[in-house]
């Protein structure tokens, strides 16, 4: 396969991730068998391991599908690994720190109790009864895997099973139907997320998706009621929409690979975010406009691509703390925030920016829309080559890539030199006006000093606040002359 394939054309991606899940419960599986006095509730898993594996197999697929499926098998993994004296990784230690667990085993014991979530979404789905030995403790808001249903309450539920179709619950002793969506029981209550549908996608609207210890996802988004997520449903349809019109195979991708998306409102922590341990999800601020949430829809969603790329091969060198900086420290100028960032984070937004120019593009190029929404694509379309230019120039200054990562980048690095000559021969210029939005949803010009900001002025204002290192002083240099020009 070409590395074009494999960047933009190779839809199984998102399917080998699940596959590895489930490979990976097996070896847990294993594991556990081997070693059944390693922690408490072992004999407890297995024994729901073994009722799961009984399971319809399309009961199971949709329940595995389920972004948390593949957090639960990586967090087993790494809590075994660590249990016999591997180090534990940067998830583990949040999540160690979050559940209050002093050790590996303990934290392993709380996880095997976080396997009952599946167990119980299968008899949901498949109409099963089922009980637990020992009460699931479930921390709240609680997703269930592969469903748009949502446990609501306080802090905690006491799930005992389910039956008849109701869950089983404790502290008091009660029913609670799964057919009474929204009514309250001392408390507890179940609720239906939005399921958006558009033609092959299919999406559930579910914060409660992204509670899980660990991720560092702000909890007061996790929380979000999700009368939020219908109020915006309309909004994510014609985002879609747009996406299925501009950029067909991308929206042939999300049919594969999106799962779940949880809106939230603009605020100061961060925009959007997508988690490498979540596949096929992504949280998403909500702007007013459908255009410019489908640009976010195709900027997070490829971030879910390359995660799944990299399990195909690492793009860094292995060597030490070099690579420990590569991935996580925060030492090199991105031109897309004003923080320094990780290597890996700027191969990342090389990557996504790629096909958000593509969106931007055929957007400037369709006549029958309004000139206000061709002036904020011409925009991207003058800046995002330029920030493409920076980042690539940045992996080229310091990255130690592997062939495989040497390969991507050589790919991208000749996509985003099209697009420099696209964006030359349609007249698009550093001196094309920002376009900035308005509290009300309108695009409008920036204006300062009675005069147009351009792009260029922004590019280089950038640099100048951001650049502590001066890495880019070649690029601060060629862009300081073209604006003068």
């Amino acid at each position: 396969m070409s590395p074009n394939e494999l960047l933009w054309a190779d839809s199984e991606v998102y399917h080998r991730r699940f596959e590895k899940s489930a490979v990976a419960l097996i070896a847990v599986h294993r594991a556990l068998s081997a070693d059944r006095q390693l922690c408490e509730g072992i004999d407890e898993f297995l024994h729901l391991y073994e009722w799961v594996a009984c399971a319809d197999p399309n009961h199971f697929t949709q329940v595995w599908r389920d972004p948390g499926a593949y957090f639960w098998t990586r967090r087993a993994v790494h809590f075994l690994a660590s249990c016999r004296g591997e180090p534990l990784g940067t998830v583990e230690r949040e999540y160690c720190a979050e559940v209050r667990a002093n050790s590996p085993v303990e934290a392993l014991a709380h996880h095997l109790g976080e396997f009952k979530r599946f167990a119980l979404a299968l008899g949901i789905i498949g109409g099963k009864d089922i009980s637990f030995s020992e009460p699931y403790e479930a921390s709240l808001p609680l997703a269930i895997p592969g469903t748009p249903l949502v446990i609501m309450g306080d802090t905690h539920a006491t799930i005992v099973g389910f039956s008849h179709g109701s869950l089983e619950v404790l502290n008091p002793r009660r029913l609670l139907p799964i057919s009474d969506k929204g009514s309250t029981g001392n408390g507890l209550r179940i609720e239906a997320c939005p399921t958006i549908s558009c033609d092959d996608v299919n999406v559930f609207l579910n914060p409660a998706t992204f509670h899980l210890p660990g991720l560092g996802i702000p909890g007061a988004w996790t929380h979000l009621p999700l009368s939020f997520q219908f109020e915006h449903a309309g909004l994510v349809t014609e985002a879609l929409a747009a996406i299925r019109m501009y950029q067909p195979w991308t929206f042939s991708h999300l049919a594969a690979g999106l799962h779940t998306i949880g809106l939230k409102p603009h605020d100061e922590l961060l925009f959007n975010v997508t988690a490498s341990e979540l596949p096929g999800s992504f949280v998403c601020s909500v702007p007013t406009d459908p255009y410019l949430l489908a640009s976010s829809f195709i900027h997070e969603f490829h971030h879910n691509t390359l995660f799944g790329l990299e399990e195909q091969g690492p793009f860094f060198e292995a060597g030490g703390q070099d690579e420990q900086d590569e991935i996580e420290g925060e030492n090199h100028y991105s031109p897309w925030v004003a923080t320094l960032r990780p290597l890996h984070g700027i191969l990342h937004a090389v990557y996504v920016f790629l096909p958000v120019f593509r969106f931007w593009n055929a957007i400037a190029r369709d006549i029958s829309l309004d000139e206000t929404r061709h002036a904020f694509a011409r925009e991207q379309l003058a800046r995002i080559p330029v920030q493409l230019q920076i980042g690539i120039n940045q992996l080229r200054r310091h990255a130690k890539l592997t062939p495989f990562g040497s390969m991507l980048l050589d790919a991208m690095t000749a996509e985003s030199a099209r697009f420099q000559e696209e964006t030359r021969m349609m007249g698009v210029t550093l001196k094309t006006p920002v376009i900035g939005i308005a509290a009300s949803g309108a695009f409008q010009p920036l204006m300062r000093k009675g005069k147009h900001v351009t792009v260029g002025e922004t590019l280089l204002e950038h640099l100048e606040a951001s650049d502590v290192y001066g890495e880019c002083a070649e690029e601060k240099g060629l862009l300081a002359r073209a604006m003068n020009h």
